[in-house]
């Protein structure tokens, strides 16, 4: 009788020993696990077609810098397929529009891009971006025109402040945050400076489409030539409601 009890000691032990072990996995995994489901949701989306990163390839100024050359900040920031607030986005390069602040400094973006394909409906554009230098808030940076295949158009302001922000950080990695209700500080790291003492910042934006039922043919954006340059690296078109609280 002795025996059994102990043999059912042994064997409450190891079960309860095995069951720690893999609580305590669990528990180190979780980030792994949280990241798996995360982007398993996000390829079914696009599998569903709830979510399309759109191609924009055809206008990045820059490629992506993760295969070497371009400033040591930008290869430490997240490329290729990632999921941000549950959006997925595909970050292949970077589109650069006009601002004063780099045209004071000897850059001179392009004033406008035209013609980003979309050819498809959708409710709402999810948009990851940044500004390089600050503006006022509320100062106009970019417009963000839908083109529709009925040869209508809707035209999306892009603000300072509520949209959009300087991706240098200045040392404050947890605000100010984006004003606006459908903007999100999406990623938070690297440095702009050596001393890891600047994070870099990007926004996510969902804009509304007026009219989901018209099919959007392309996407057109204009500078509004204030200070803030607009940095626009990636696009993703689906139904509304994709950007988690």
């Amino acid at each position: 009788m002795a025996f059994t009890r102990t043999k059912k000691l042994i064997v409450f032990g190891s079960i309860i020993v095995v069951l720690a072990i893999v609580a305590l996995t669990l528990f180190l995994k979780r980030h792994d696990i949280s990241e798996h489901f995360k982007v398993s949701a996000a390829e079914r989306a696009i599998a569903n077609h709830t979510a399309t990163p759109l191609d924009l390839s055809a206008q990045y100024a820059h490629a992506a810098f993760d295969n070497g050359g371009g400033s040591s900040y930008w290869h430490d920031i997240p490329w290729r397929f990632q999921v941000f607030d549950g959006v997925p986005l595909q970050i292949d390069g970077l589109m650069y529009l006009w601002g004063q602040g780099n045209a004071k400094m000897g850059a001179n973006f392009p004033e406008e891009i035209l013609g980003i394909p979309v050819n498809q409906k959708f409710e709402t554009l999810y948009v990851y971006h940044c500004a390089f230098f600050s503006s006022p808030a509320n100062s106009p940076v970019y417009d963000l025109v839908f083109r529709y295949d009925d040869g209508s158009s809707a035209t999306n302001e892009i603000v300072y402040g509520r949209d959009i922000l300087d991706f240098n950080s200045k040392g404050n990695q947890l605000g100010p945050k984006p004003s606006g209700q459908n903007s999100k500080l999406a990623w938070v790291g690297a440095s702009f400076t050596g001393d890891g003492t600047h994070p870099l910042r990007f926004i996510l934006t969902a804009i509304k489409n007026p009219w989901p039922g018209t099919q959007v043919t392309s996407i057109d954006l204009y500078s509004c030539k204030g200070r803030s340059a607009a940095c626009v690296l990636a696009m993703t078109a689906g139904k509304s409601g994709l950007m988690t609280k």
